[in-house]
């Protein structure tokens, strides 16, 4: 039986990637079977239009508020769920897939354990361009850790304890096991959550190497430091959801140590920037 595949790109101020990344994946190989939601988390009829016009086969769902990332891509899921889709990608709008997409991250399936695979994403990290791979937790603090290589060309599929929702692929019965993207987190830490209750359901989490896509990381925060707030709340609802109140403490700690010395270095140094 074909897979019936859906594909989700949250939008939010930034219509040009979203133009781009939906092109790059209706030319992707078995792309144009996908059917295509765009959730507008800045709704504006003109952009609403141009949307439509340039892709007139696609879902547009405007959301009259901004309800952040996992209520966000939720308002898509459900609808993609109840049109029987059998496998659900979220993307970000400034990611850009290459040719061979689809296809090879579709065949891990086959496995019926499986319920999440992910692509390696390429981007730039402070002047370096790196690819992102799989993360695991850091318990003590209650700290997702990233891993991340100069090369990827000799690595097989593996095994994730998490991965990123920049670019992922999640099969229906997932959603159907371990339910929606808990909207209590509005940006940051959704992807971790929802990949420990999928793995908490028995569903293996599989990052694939051989599938790379090019992140442009498009902020949408006029200062770096205005995400901080954000992550800090989402750290504390990742804490709190996950950890036992007797293995609390430290990580607290932690967080309400690390996000005010960040807020204070990079206050620091967008400040040295801006004399330069």
């Amino acid at each position: 039986m074909q897979e019936k595949l859906s594909a989700v790109i949250l939008n939010y101020k930034h219509p040009e990637d979203t133009i781009s990344c939906l092109r790059a994946l209706k030319k992707s190989e078995d792309g144009d079977r996908a059917v295509y939601y765009i959730v507008d988390n800045s709704p504006d009829p003109k952009v609403e239009e141009r949307f439509k016009k340039l892709f007139p086969k696609i879902h547009y769902i405007g959301s009259p508020t901004n309800p952040g990332f996992a209520a966000g891509n939720n308002l898509a899921i459900r609808q993609a769920l109840k049109a029987g889709s059998s496998h659900v990608l979220i993307i970000n709008p400034d990611a850009t897939v290459g040719h061979s997409f689809f296809r090879p991250l579709l065949t891990h399936f086959s496995d019926k354990k499986v319920g999440i695979v992910a692509p390696v994403i390429y981007h730039e990290q402070k002047r370096r361009k790196i690819y992102g791979l799989e993360g695991k937790v850091d318990w003590k603090y209650a700290k997702p850790e990233h891993r991340n290589l100069s090369d990827v060309h000799e690595l097989g599929p593996i095994i994730s304890e998490f991965v990123t929702f920049a670019c992922v692929l999640i099969s229906a019965d997932t959603f159907k096991q371990a339910g929606l993207l808990d909207e209590e987190y509005f940006m940051y830490f959704e992807d971790v959550d929802y990949c420990l209750s999928a793995g908490r359901v028995g569903k293996k989490i599989i990052l694939d190497p051989s599938v790379v896509v090019f992140h442009n990381t498009s902020s949408s925060f006029k200062r770096p430091t205005q995400k901080l707030l954000i992550s800090f709340k989402s750290h504390l609802r990742f804490i709190t959801k996950w950890l036992p109140p007797t293995k609390r403490l430290v990580p607290y700690i932690y967080a309400f140590t690390l996000y005010p010395y960040l807020f204070l270095l990079w206050t620091y140094q967008g400040f040295k920037y801006a004399k330069h």
